[in-house]
């Protein structure tokens, strides 16, 4: 019995109303080397060869009475893989919007928390005889991060096959656990909670304080810099007060940026890697600014075609890996984000590369300067039960439509693996992730790059967001305006 992370927990805490906390991929194989054979049987018979080197498949949640404490995951005595194996198809001709159509409707329904958290669909009806598979797990159980270390031990790096290493031992599945055990296991976690309260706050206090960058960040915000002693003891400490780090304002509001339904809407396609190298080694910044740079670009076009674009500038959030290396194998988040402006207020492209390109420097230095753990520790402190009931009321009472959002989208760029990868000899042709929203946030970017190329998934409230395929031409219109602005800055090199 192993307990979940605060962190983690909170994946779990968030669905009230229209949110829900899971993640997903959609990845199209190449079917034409199976002959006879079945893919959904070679699917079924590797995650049976390898279901010790996937252990979240086999584990489920056993929760705490009355919220007095995180859940734990058990062993499941129960485990039926058919269960989480599903097969449907998309009538013909099995274009890119049936399929995100599809994919939308899955991706809505909740997963079922008397079982482990995942669910896995072969879809046939693919054109150009591929089938697609979308498998969907909890984000209580992976990060983003895990999930791609989940897909590589799922799939072969060799057409005829991988080497499986055996278990080194059998499993062994665990009962379920009785009423009264799991309230004494949450009475006892409740006991402790005053004594993690204080060592918490301790930690975070001294953090600030022994980073100059933070303390004079919390200090601009608290509005401490315009108190002239406050000021002046800032500066003897060294604390940064005059530069501005990271956005202090809110961001402005879009027509995403309100609560969500439960119904979603995808939107996939894929990008040239070269061609974001290109652009990238063009303008001296990295791969992921130039992925922020053509998202704001996108997003641009897209609020301007509906005559909602902000005065201000957009914000992103986009999370951070602080998974270490002993962590790698580990099947949990390991994750905090940082806030950066999208420049959605510039209208050179090049201009807005070059400011998102500073922005995310600055964003990334106060994230160094943040302990690692900042995120996690509080999540550690906090009830369950007071954290549900406040998701509730804030689903219940709208208060997110009423408010400036923290920032207006999430931007995900994971590094996926370099070479092909297959499955029962079936080619993987692409990975497309498929996220997740919540009220306030109601359009998600992420991003997988795979083999030569960088495969999107727009995931968003199908009523916030009904026009979502419209994104496609957007992005396809900011790299190619970035890439003319590269091959000029090379002509004009030589």
């Amino acid at each position: 019995m192993e307990q979940l992370s605060g962190l983690d927990n909170s994946f779990l805490i968030i669905e009230a109303g229209g949110q829900l906390g899971h993640i997903a991929s959609f990845s199209r194989f190449d079917v034409s080397t199976l002959g006879d054979r079945s893919f959904f049987d070679s699917l079924r018979s590797t995650i049976e060869q390898r279901l010790h080197l996937l252990p979240p498949y086999r584990r489920k949640l056993v929760e705490v009475p009355l919220g007095l404490d995180r859940p734990y995951w058990i062993e499941d005595p129960d485990f039926d893989l058919d269960f989480h194996l599903r097969h449907i198809a998309v009538p013909p001709p099995g274009n890119e919007q049936q399929i995100g159509e599809l994919i939308s409707r899955l991706h809505a329904r909740p997963l079922d928390r008397s079982r482990p958290l995942w669910e896995i669909y072969v879809i046939d009806g693919l054109e150009d005889n591929q089938v697609g598979l979308y498998s969907k797990v909890h984000h209580a159980t992976i990060d983003g991060v895990s999930g791609s270390q989940m897909m590589e031990k799922l799939l072969d790096h060799d057409p005829a096959g991988d080497v499986i290493e055996l278990p080194k031992q059998a499993w062994v599945p665990e009962s379920d656990p009785g009423s009264v055990e799991m309230l004494l296991r949450g009475a006892a976690g409740a006991a402790v909670q005053p004594g993690r309260m204080v060592r918490t706050v301790y930690r975070t206090v001294r953090g600030v304080w022994e980073s100059n960058e933070l303390l004079g960040s919390v200090a601009r915000s608290a509005g401490l810099d315009r108190i002239p002693l406050a000021r002046s003891i800032l500066k003897r400490r060294g604390a940064e007060v005059d530069a501005d780090r990271i956005p202090q304002a809110p961001a402005p509001r879009t027509p995403w940026n309100r609560s969500i339904t439960p119904h979603r809407r995808f939107a996939y396609f894929s990008h040239s890697l070269g061609d974001y190298k290109k652009i990238k080694n063009a303008f001296g910044t990295t791969l992921n600014d130039v992925v922020m740079a053509v998202t704001g670009s996108a997003l641009r076009r897209y609020l301007e075609l509906h005559g909602e674009l902000p005065v201000d500038p957009l914000k992103a959030m986009v999370p951070v890996s602080v998974r270490t290396e002993s962590q790698k194998n580990e099947y949990t988040n390991r994750v905090t984000s940082i806030i950066a402006e999208l420049a959605t207020d510039e209208k050179d492209p090049v201009d807005r590369l070059r400011r998102i390109h500073v922005a995310m420097q600055q964003a990334k230095r106060m994230q160094q300067a943040t302990p690692a753990t900042l995120m996690t520790d509080w999540t550690e402190i906090a009830m369950p039960a007071l954290l549900a009931q406040a998701a509730r009321i804030a689903h219940r009472t709208k208060i997110l439509d009423r408010l400036n959002p923290p920032f207006n989208a999430i931007i995900s760029n994971v590094p996926g693996p370099r070479e092909s990868l297959y499955l029962g000899g079936a080619e993987m042709l692409s990975y497309h992730p498929v996220s997740a929203i919540t009220d306030g946030q109601g359009l998600n970017v992420t991003v997988v790059s795979y083999r030569g190329h960088l495969d999107f998934g727009l995931i968003a409230c199908r009523e916030l967001v009904p026009d979502l395929w419209n994104l496609e031409a957007a992005f396809e219109e900011s790299v190619t305006e970035l890439l003319r602005a590269a091959d000029q800055m090379e002509q004009g090199a030589s």
